[in-house]
Order: C-alpha cells, then structure tokens, then sequence
C-alpha cells in the first residue's frame, strides 16, 4: 500500500521577498543618510550663530577697555580674558572650517569683521558668506565716552564750585579735578579737547577728528 504524506510548508524567503526587502533597504539607506548630514549640518549652524554672538559681545567688551580690538582671535589678551575659550579654544574654531579659526579682521574705520566659511568649508569673501558678524568701534566707544562725560560733568562741576581752576590743557583741568589719567581720552583712545573760556570739553568721536560732525561735546 502507498502512503502520501503531507507536504510540509517551507520556511525561509523567496528570491522575490530577498529582493524587495533588499530594494526597501536600499531606499531607506538613500534617504536616511542625507537626513543624517541635514540634522548635522543644522547643528553646526547653531552652534556658528551662537559662537558669533559670544565672540561680538567679547569684542564689544575689549574695545569698552582697550578703545581698540584685539590683534587675533586667540591673542591672549582676548582669549579667556573676555571670550571664555571652551574645550580645546572651540570658541574660536569655525564649525565649518575642520579645525580652522573664524576668519577675523578689522578695518581702518573701526569695524571688526567675523565670519564663517559655511557649509561648503570655502572662504568666499565676507560678501558671499552667510554667517557674518560685524562690531562697530562706534557703539562701545560711544557708550564708554558718554559714560565718562556723566562722571566727569559731576566731579567738574563740584571742583569749579569750590573754586577750582580751569585754566590750562584738559591733562591740568583733570588733574586738579582729582580724576585719574585714564580720564585723558574718550571711549577712542583720542584725548579730550577742552576750552576753559566756555568750559567745553569735546571727544572727537568715532572718527577721531576734531571739527566734524560726530563730536560729542560737554
């Protein structure tokens, strides 16, 4: 007598199934790794615009103190004095740049220039890139004159009070005021003008050129 036994299914897939999960795999990987290089590339720009930020405010401060910038980026007068450096100077380090600085510069009218290279890693000139910052001496400069004006105008105005002279350069007047050297200059580095017959006392301002149209008088 024959016997028929059952047929037994079969595990495992069919070349069918091996190339449509191979093909669904293929897709996956296509579209997963430029999402990846997309998610890296938004965090390298904020980490770009938030390097920038703390390198203007770290600018603004040195120019409030030194009425000048600094030489660098990594001068040691800058770094880690008002721009704190973080791991290794990453503060300074171009997200874009694989492992160079931002590109940095100042100009012969004042304004100190900061930029990154982007996304392509290629210094194209400050015009062409996108994440570019830029400090004008006039806005510390200013605010540290004025601040000195204020502090001047009330110590003045107590030494004529008490019948002090004011006769003589702006260096005799400040002395005999009592307030230190450091009051010689405005918030530019330029020194004081004074006219003791109408008890004037003028920065040149941002231009550093008495006469013209910035200066700031007292």
């Amino acid at each position: 007598m024959t016997t028929c036994e059952a047929m037994r299914p079969q595990s495992g897939f069919t070349m069918i199934e091996l190339i449509v999960v191979l093909a669904v795999l293929g897709i996956l990987v296509g579209t997963g790794v430029p999402l990846a290089g997309a998610v890296v590339d938004a965090d390298r720009r904020q980490e770009v615009q938030r390097e920038l930020t703390e390198i203007g405010t770290a600018l603004d401060a040195y120019w409030f103190d030194r009425a000048a910038f600094p030489a660098s980026l990594t001068a040691t007068d800058f770094l880690g004095v008002h721009l704190h450096p973080g791991v290794g100077n990453t503060a300074v380090l171009d997200a874009f740049g694989t492992g160079q600085g931002y590109v940095y510069s100042v100009s012969a009218a004042g304004v100190a220039t900061v930029y990154s290279r982007g996304e392509n890693g290629v210094d194209n000139g400050v015009a062409a890139e996108q994440f570019v910052l830029q400090v004008n001496s006039a806005v510390p400069g200013t605010k540290k004159t004025w601040q000195r004006l204020r502090l001047i105008v009330e110590v003045l105005a107590d030494h004529i009070e008490s019948g002090g002279s004011v006769s003589g350069s702006w260096a005799t007047v400040r002395a005999a005021c009592g307030l230190p050297a450091t009051f010689d200059t405005d918030g530019f580095g330029t020194a004081f003008q004074w006219t003791a017959a109408t008890h004037t006392l003028t920065s040149a301002g941002p231009d550093r050129t008495f006469g013209s149209a910035d200066d700031i008088n007292l």
